[in-house]
């Protein structure tokens, strides 16, 4: 058993919308490779002040664990 972690904390900063459809094709295209075991997702936000602008800015992160087996040839 072998595990991955993908998150979107790693990722480099995007349009939030880009930034999770990149992290979901990521996630799916590895998911379609190997034979996986189980998945555990996790998810955080919280609100960040930028002092220099006085801007508030919410953000989302998400992770995925994936545990799993590489796919047996033949």
């Amino acid at each position: 058993m072998k595990i991955k972690l993908f998150s979107t904390n790693y990722m480099p900063e995007q349009e939030k919308y880009q930034r999770f459809a990149a992290f979901e094709n990521e996630l799916n295209q590895f998911i379609a490779g190997v034979d996986v075991i189980d998945i555990k997702f996790s998810t955080s936000s919280g609100l960040c002040h930028d002092a220099q602008t006085h801007v508030n800015e919410y953000i989302d992160e998400l992770s995925v664990l994936v545990m799993y087996n590489e796919k047996s040839k033949g």
